[in-house]
């Protein structure tokens, strides 16, 4: 329940004929009393029998007899409609009246001689259509920071109120405790030190919604009650999470530097590019979509600097190594290297273009735009140096890469002298990927083409059909890949983890793949 949900607020309702001395009467409500509650109090202290038969109208009208009524349904909230009404003090604060033509009105089912609209007639929809006519809301609606303090807590108010502040340019909006985030897909520059000072030592809802403020909150938290934190992005594709996660690392690592950095924050930092290369891709909806999920788990101090960190990995796509939908990439990390390699490189790795691979150009997408891939294949560099990768280990991982691709591009040819079986079609191609990988060429060719098999402690070799030897063949690529992606998680880590101890606190920040 809400904080302001037992706040007493007055009804006043007119009963007309039914108590023609009266002009009015004063009941007290909250925002969840129903018309039939009220209707009860009103037959209390009215002296009526039979409560049941009268129910609540809400009209509008200059004079008594132009008023247009419409019913309200016993489930209908009167202190809710009555928030709607321009000129009204709606509190309880004695000596105060209402300044409104806009009235409620008791009625008897039995009365003929008022005009009044059956809600039920067209369902509760309609009453608010009604009574959205006849009290006009401002053009200008009035904007909440936080969705807990509307008035009307209706997925109708909680979506207009969101489009308010995204037109206005506020793209976070609070639920409690928790941040809305609108991707603008654009920039927009709330997040420079100027930003991180700002949101610094701040509780949660003093100034406008950030995330800076929720990365804040949870670091002086784990400091003050000494308990580790967890902070869960989620959300559709292309809703941010992504640059969600790396701003709160970013002011994560900055808060950690107020107190004397330790060095494992830029390393921390430069591993967000290296996951992002081999982990995320375009999809139609998407430039930069994780296909993975990531668990990342910063260890402190207890004077709040940062003592190390772990991140886990889950649930890589690995289909789409081998297949991608239209409009859609693989992997980021192969087109960095096809276009920002260098010529020595090129050579080294038996580069092609992009439309050469089988596994690029099923999709006939090469390219993402306003993305420098030349630019970003440097800074996937210079982010694999801060982790600690040397150059001898990047020449062995762009091998590696250079070989998944090629083996997509080995093709096969029936055997005219074995039925369904299988050969390599085109032999110089394994020549290259043998030599990419550093393994023997007749080994790759047995892999391939055949496997063994025992029966009865004999054992007998088994000659793939086509679709055999291609789902090997995929199979390997697949498994190549996924095995390269874990063995680089695990290098981060070794960087990340300052001793093979545990920090005194931690913030966790999970970040689940996308479907």
């Amino acid at each position: 329940m809400e904080p302001d949900d037992d706040e007493i607020y007055r009804v006043r309702v007119h009963p007309g004929n039914i108590a023609p001395s009266r002009n009015w009467v004063a009941v007290e409500a909250t925002k969840q009393d129903c018309a039939g509650d009220i209707v009860f109090q009103l037959a209390s202290k009215l002296s009526l029998r039979r409560p049941e038969n009268y129910f609540l109208t809400v009209g509008f009208g200059n004079t008594d007899d132009d008023i247009q009524e419409k019913r309200l349904d016993k489930s209908d909230c009167p202190v809710l409609i009555q928030q709607r009404w321009p000129d009204t003090n709606q509190s309880g604060t004695p000596g105060k009246t209402f300044q409104t033509k806009y009235k409620f009105y008791l009625r008897n089912i039995y009365d003929t001689t008022c005009k009044v609209s059956d809600v039920n007639q067209t369902g509760t929809l309609a009453l608010d259509a009604f009574v959205s006519h006849l009290f006009p809301q401002s053009n200008s609606m009035k904007e909440y920071n936080d969705l807990c303090n509307l008035p009307d807590l209706s997925e109708d108010m909680l979506l207009k109120n969101l489009v308010t502040r995204f037109k206005q340019g506020k793209i976070y909006t609070y639920v409690g405790s928790i941040l809305i985030a609108i991707n603008p897909f654009k920039f927009y520059p709330i997040y420079n030190p100027e930003y991180v000072d700002r949101y610094q030592n701040r509780k949660l809802h003093e100034l406008d919604p950030h995330i800076f403020a929720i990365a804040d909150a949870s670091f002086h938290a784990m400091l003050e009650e000494k308990r580790n934190q967890c902070v869960v992005i989620s959300g559709e594709s292309g809703s941010g999470k992504t640059e969600s996660t790396n701003l709160l690392i970013h002011h994560l690592t900055a808060l950690s530097q107020k107190g004397h950095g330790t060095g494992v924050e830029q390393t921390l930092l430069g591993a967000g590019p290296v996951l992002e290369a081999f982990g995320n891709a375009k999809t139609v909806v998407n430039n930069n979509s994780s296909r993975f999920g990531k668990f990342i788990q910063v260890n402190y101090r207890q004077n709040g600097t940062v003592h190390g960190a772990i991140v886990e990995q889950y649930l890589l796509e690995k289909s789409r190594i081998i297949s991608q939908s239209p409009d859609e990439r693989n992997y980021h990390v192969f087109y960095y290297l096809l276009n920002g390699a260098t010529d020595q490189e090129r050579e080294a790795f038996w580069l092609q273009k992009a439309q050469d691979y089988n596994y690029l150009n099923q999709s006939k997408c090469y390219t993402v735009d306003g993305c420098d891939e030349k630019y970003e294949f440097n800074r996937l560099r210079q982010s694999m140096e801060m982790v600690g990768f040397s150059h001898e280990t990047m020449r062995r991982i762009f091998s590696v890469l250079s070989a998944v691709l090629h083996i997509g591009n080995i093709t096969f040819r029936s055997r005219m002298d074995h039925g369904e079986s299988v050969i390599i079609k085109n032999i110089a191609t394994v020549k290259v990927v043998s030599d990419l990988l550093r393994v023997k060429q007749e080994t790759l060719v047995s892999a391939l083409t055949k496997r063994t098999s025992s029966a009865r402690g004999d054992q007998f070799v088994v000659q793939y059909k086509m679709s055999e030897a291609i789902a090997t063949r995929d199979a390997l690529a697949k498994g190549l890949y996924s095995a390269l992606f874990e063995w680089i998680v695990l290098q981060v880590n070794h960087a990340l983890l300052a001793r093979n101890e545990k920090g005194d606190h931690q913030v966790s920040i999970q970040h689940p793949s996308t479907t």
